[in-house]
């Protein structure tokens, strides 16, 4: 996890004493290292336990998690290319923007990544009697590639296009389940839904949502998180896809590399399967 980035993307979402905490850190970043949780918070007027619950918020173990990650970062700034489109863009401006703006996703995701969490959901979803994901409109797509992926290594995958039999099957999950959430925003009501039905269930569940304080995200036991870049008619509607896209993956490869050898046979009995109709 990259701390700064994590601070600047979250900060329309935190409390006016996490705020305080927040600019302090952005603007003070080597002094913050060797401050102590108290050090920090006489200087904030806060509480030696709201310094620690802000770390623990950020997705740090503490605020002594949160330093050590501080001071191994280097952070350069990214180039935005998320402007609108002009109509006087020529093919080759158009092209070095779509490029851009997909590198810069995915460097921002790479910023967001929790290592811990990311292996825990890796385990959940290894270890899962039953994948069910929800997903609807262009979540939908990332969806439904994820179950494509899973069901090529002999994974129990259920999905569907249709958000009413995405709910169906939600009455049907069981603690040793696991429910994937995907949506942007993290307010699909219909994926809100079907993770707090698997909750109710005893099933794990994981949320793929953008960085905020969404209903998905408070609710889910896991979350991994999209680059809160989405703006209207902007190239953040294509590159968010490619952030969604790049965790699913990360979460295949997690689960492929515990048994390569056998998941090389599933792959190439599905293969085989397949070339028959060619």
């Amino acid at each position: 996890m990259n701390c700064l980035y994590i601070i600047r993307e979250g900060m329309k979402d935190f409390t006016e004493g996490e705020k305080k905490i927040g600019k302090y850190i952005l603007s003070n970043k080597d002094e913050v290292i060797n401050l102590s949780a108290q050090e920090l918070a006489s200087k904030v007027s806060a509480s030696p336990a709201g310094v620690i619950r802000f770390s623990k918020k950020l997705g740090f173990k503490g605020f002594t998690a949160l330093k050590v990650e501080l001071a191994k970062e280097n952070e350069d700034e990214i180039i935005d290319f998320s402007e609108f489109i002009s109509e006087d863009d020529d093919t080759k401006t158009m092209v070095k923007k779509a490029i851009q703006s997909n590198i810069n996703t995915l460097e921002k995701t790479y910023r967001l990544i929790n290592v811990n969490v990311v292996e825990k959901a890796i385990d959940v979803i290894a270890k899962a009697k039953r994948i069910y994901i929800y997903g609807v409109g262009a979540s939908g797509l990332i969806a439904l590639d994820f179950q494509y992926k899973l069901l090529r290594i002999k994974k129990d995958v259920i999905y569907s296009h249709d958000s009413h039999i995405q709910l169906a099957t939600a009455s049907h999950i069981g603690k040793d389940d696991v429910a994937i959430g995907i949506s942007y925003s993290g307010e699909t009501k219909e994926i809100n839904i079907g993770i707090n039905q698997a909750k109710e269930n005893g099933a794990k569940t994981i949320a793929i949502t953008k960085y905020n304080s969404s209903t998905l995200s408070k609710n889910a036991d896991m979350v991994l998180y999209i680059p809160n870049e989405e703006r209207e008619l902007r190239l953040g509607a294509i590159t968010s896809r490619i952030s969604a896209l790049t965790l699913i993956d990360i979460l295949y490869l997690g689960i492929v590399k515990s048994n390569i050898e056998e998941t090389k046979s599933y792959i190439t009995e599905t293969r085989n399967v397949i070339e028959k109709i060619k």
